[in-house]
């Protein structure tokens, strides 16, 4: 029974590697394209030494959705923006209306601590 790694056999990658060795040994100042295309011969655009086939086009493009459904897609996250924006909008304000109260509220307290000096102010513990 032969052993594989992936669609080769074993033997027949560590030959491989022992040919890539060699050339490199023998020629250290190859770069690394050079070097495959004397191992492996010359390389095209559709095939990956060790890969099998090479990059498609429609790897590159996502997939194969129509463009109804890219259009239904991007119209729901604008949707979904535009409502977070106005939820966001309004959550700032009830913060910025709720600081406000809190302001109010601390001199309400400090009048009432100015006018009794003998009440002990409990936040400052």
């Amino acid at each position: 029974m032969l052993h594989h790694m992936g669609s080769k056999p074993i033997r027949e990658i560590i030959y491989e590697k022992a040919q890539i060795e060699e050339i490199v040994n023998a020629e250290p100042s190859l770069c690394s394209i050079e070097i495959v295309e004397k191992s492996f011969g010359p390389q095209n655009c559709s095939h990956i030494v060790a890969f099998g086939g090479g990059v498609k086009e429609k790897d590159l493009k996502g997939g194969t959705s129509s463009k109804a459904e890219l259009l239904s897609t991007l119209r729901s996250t604008q949707e979904e923006n535009k409502y977070l924006n106005e939820e966001n909008k309004f959550l700032n304000e009830r913060l910025s209306a709720l600081e406000n109260e809190m302001k109010e509220i601390r001199k309400i307290k400090e009048f009432f601590v100015a006018q009794q000096p003998q009440v002990r102010d409990t936040t400052v513990e």
